[in-house]
């Protein structure tokens, strides 16, 4: 880390990269979720 760069900045690549991966992340466990209830419904 550079001295002169204030620490709270960080580049909008960063931060459009985490928020992908957030993104990502929610929607991966929305569509597990999701598929494990039509199951358990398609098993009733």
């Amino acid at each position: 880390m550079h001295p002169s760069a204030p620490p709270l900045k960080e580049h909008p690549v960063e931060i459009f990269f985490e928020a992908l991966l957030v993104l990502v992340c929610v929607g991966v466990l929305a569509f597990a979720g999701l598929t494990v209830k039509k199951l358990f419904q398609g098993q009733r």
